[in-house]
């Protein structure tokens, strides 16, 4: 579906463009395996990661500084900035923009004259991350992409992309049968090798983003990847302060058993809200979980449906409106506001509607 209506010659020239070319990527588990997916195959992008769409007048500068050729964004809603992202391409004469991603799409930027794709143009509702649509769109182009599907699946499992990337996951099993241990894929060889992915960006940030990134690249074999001490052991870090915040989540959580919400305030050392949310909405599958932790810029809050009786990502989006920024997808998304009690009040007033 990801290829059926694009124009391969198209992203073939994108893809190429001569002069310097800057791939801009997310910040987690799907990010980074789509990133390397594609530089196993166009290694002279300049890769920058990023933790949101949100571009402000530094980044802004440091991109038209570097005055490229091509500039991809990669599993980045960046259409929600596409005033700026206009304002990108009329500062740099000739440049060429793209975007790959799967997120909920708030502008065409094909109308705007980049190449937009994203699988939600044909089917809205379809979750497919961006690790699986890199993979289709290669596979399409006639590059030799499948002895890596187990990045691909990697960023799958990171994204929680379970339900509509079956195919792929399927083929994935079918080559690498060792790391299947079990029905469950969330606990599986590659669901470990997410988790590493992700512990080193919960631990270093931009800077694990990155080594994630160049250690994927490097790697040939999944067996080159799945054994680093390096990235074992960043595991263990965080897999040991999960097993502390649950403890303390099953004492401090806050249960509105009406409204079927869950609010808790974590307090750690890590930017780990994302993963205790996913791991807190796994074991109460039926409410919507909310968590919020503390930074310099506000309340920091990651949301939680695994039923989807309520879209979060809407939630987000307009319990945020005037105190921070929010959305996403309809079982996973986040925000930012400065007043959380402004913020935990409409939440409970939205889930009442």
């Amino acid at each position: 579906m990801i290829c059926d209506n694009l124009d391969i010659g198209k992203v073939k020239d994108y893809l190429n463009t001569e002069g310097k070319r800057i791939l801009v990527y997310h910040r987690d588990a799907d990010g980074v395996c789509s990133a390397s997916l594609l530089l196993k195959f166009f290694p002279d992008f300049e890769a920058i990661p990023r933790e949101g769409p949100i571009i402000d007048s530094k980044f802004m500068k440091e991109i038209t500084g570097m005055n490229p050729g091509m500039l991809l964004f990669l599993d980045i809603p960046i259409d929600q900035e596409w005033k700026k992202v206009k304002k990108i391409r009329d500062s740099v004469p000739g440049i060429k923009i793209m975007v790959l991603d799967h997120h909920l799409m708030e502008k065409d930027l094909n109308k705007l004259g980049m190449l937009h794709i994203n699988p939600r143009f044909d089917a809205p509702d379809i979750y497919c991350p961006a690790s699986y649509c890199i993979y289709k769109l290669f596979k399409k182009m006639g590059l030799d992409v499948e002895p890596f599907i187990w990045i691909s699946v990697i960023g799958i499992i990171g994204d929680y992309g379970f339900e509509d990337c079956g195919d792929v996951l399927q083929e994935c099993v079918k080559r690498y049968p060792e790391f299947n241990h079990g029905k469950d894929i969330k606990k599986n060889g590659l669901a470990t090798a997410a988790e590493m992915i992700s512990a080193a960006i919960t631990l270093k940030g931009g800077e694990g983003a990155k080594l994630g990134l160049e250690a994927l690249v490097k790697s040939e074999k999944i067996e080159d990847f799945y054994h680093s001490r390096t990235f074992r052991r960043y595991r263990e870090i965080v897999q040991r302060e999960i097993e502390r915040i649950t403890k303390d989540f099953e004492v401090n959580k806050e249960i509105f058993g009406k409204e079927k919400v869950i609010f808790y305030q974590i307090s750690s050392k890590l930017n780990i809200t994302s993963i205790m949310a996913t791991v807190f909405t796994e074991r109460y599958e039926d409410y919507a979980i909310i968590v919020r932790k503390h930074s310099d810029q506000g309340w920091k809050i990651s949301l939680r449906c695994q039923k989807g009786w309520v879209n979060v990502g809407d939630l987000a989006k307009d319990c945020s409106k005037g105190i921070g920024s929010g959305g996403g997808h309809p079982k996973s998304a986040g925000a930012l506001v400065k007043d959380w009690d402004k913020f935990k009040s409409r939440v409970l007033e939205y889930v009442k509607k």
